[in-house]
């Protein structure tokens, strides 16, 4: 029995306190119980889905120059640090005859008005084809169609992905060819799987980056789901799954202690540090 596997991995977020990074790249004093939780957890992926036959990426590799909050949640702000960093992390997965496509994820991390694409970056790196916004790929009988996503519930994200699947069919009905059969979305930082009267498949991929004070803002109810999606293809069966992590209490709890003192660094910033922040960046430019 032949079979195609699919590795989909997205929203690592790297360079983030709250994203994936290898342990090495973090100063003791940005280290914490989601970091070192979230490392093991992708060491574990990698070991049980090294060597695929194709690696998707689907956008927020890395995380970006932090504009908005001037840094406060950066491991580093290089991002040319953070894109060595997700290329080591990649490593581990890839192996000799992965083939490797890619799209862009948010204009905010990915850099799209900051001067670079991060994400573009790390595929080309990575050995990979960027292929934009939007990445339309035929395999067997299927139609993937993969692509960031933008804006969805995250309460309930079976609104976004019906949306998507319901715009997908009808842009094919217009150009009358045939439309995407699995579309593939990340951004919304949860997993969800579902499937319409057609037979279509619509996938959120899950993330590598604990919830963060912007999401907080939105929902503290609302926890990420970790991981990645992988989809096998047997004699033209499809067989989607979750390679689904879940954070334990003893991480939760402790990472009320780090957010305190990541709060006690954001009101100890003075004008003149927002101010060389702001000047440096605008030399990484």
């Amino acid at each position: 029995m032949k079979r195609t596997r699919i590795v989909i991995v997205g929203d690592m977020h790297t360079g983030s306190i709250f994203g994936l990074a290898h342990p090495a790249s973090i100063p003791d004093d940005k280290k914490n119980a989601f970091s070192e939780w979230i490392f093991e957890s992708w060491k574990d992926l990698c070991s049980k889905y090294n060597d695929p036959d194709y690696l998707f990426l689907i956008g927020d590799l890395a995380d970006g120059s932090q504009a908005k909050n001037l840094g406060v949640d950066a491991i580093t702000t290089d991002t040319d640090e953070q894109v060595r960093m997700v290329k080591d992390l990649l490593q581990m997965l890839i192996g000799n005859k992965t083939k490797i496509f890619g799209v862009n994820g948010s204009g905010y991390h990915g850099g799209l008005g900051q001067g670079t694409c991060i994400d573009r970056r790390v595929i080309e790196n990575v050995n990979g084809e960027f292929k934009g916004n939007v990445f339309e790929f035929d395999i067997a009988n299927e139609k993937i169609q993969i692509s960031h996503g933008g804006t969805g519930s995250m309460v309930n994200p079976s609104t976004y992905i019906q949306r998507e699947i319901k715009l997908s069919k009808e842009d094919a009905q217009k150009r009358k060819t045939k439309g995407a059969t699995i579309l593939i979305r990340g951004h919304q930082h949860r997993f969800y799987t579902m499937q319409d009267d057609a037979g279509i498949l619509g996938i959120l991929n899950g993330c590598w980056q604990r919830r963060t004070p912007f999401m907080e803002r939105m929902s503290v109810n609302v926890t990420p789901s970790f991981g990645a999606m992988i989809i096998d293809i047997e004699d033209g069966i499809v067989k989607p799954y979750r390679a689904d992590y879940f954070l334990p209490e003893t991480v939760r709890q402790a990472m009320i202690g780090f957010e305190v003192l990541r709060e006690r660094t954001v009101k100890k910033q003075t004008v003149r540090e927002r101010e060389e922040w702001l000047r440096l960046q605008k030399e990484r430019k």
